[in-house]
């Protein structure tokens, strides 16, 4: 597992938004190591962390930086994007959902997006704290005869 650039920045908000996160529900989702959701609940926020429930390496990865960082009490939940789970339905409403870095596969947006979607109807106040990184164009060029 890898700490991408993105996750720095959006940690970086949050560091600067720090007086506001006490008490704020957060979930971060494609969390990954989560070090978004880990400042965030070293901020006072209480955080869930979430990856995909198709990769259990990676609920592992979250659970082991949750111990490294001594926060045990952290919940870590396996979400697959676009589909509606247990897991998905039991998440209490949130104030601040995190996605640091999801949108890069071109393919996952419309189950990523469903799934902010489902969650903002628990919360139409929820906002969504997110940021990206544009790793690949593709230059087409057309040619006419």
């Amino acid at each position: 597992m890898y700490v991408w650039p993105c996750a720095v920045v959006l940690a970086q908000y949050l560091w600067f938004h720090r007086r506001s996160l006490p008490g704020k529900a957060i979930l971060e989702i494609g969390a990954g190591v989560s070090l978004p959701g880990i400042l965030a609940a070293k901020c006072g926020a209480e955080v869930i962390l979430s990856d995909s429930s198709e990769l259990p390496h990676c609920l592992e990865v979250c659970r082991q930086s949750c111990q490294m960082n001594n926060l045990p009490q952290l919940q870590v939940v396996g979400l697959t994007w676009g589909h509606i789970s247990w897991d998905l339905l039991a998440l209490p409403p949130q104030d601040i959902i995190l996605a640091s870095d999801v949108f890069f596969e071109p393919e996952d947006f419309e189950d990523i997006l469903t799934t902010i979607y489902f969650l903002m109807h628990k919360n139409p106040k929820v906002q969504l704290w997110s940021t990206y990184q544009v790793r690949r164009q593709v230059w087409i060029t057309l040619t006419f005869m």
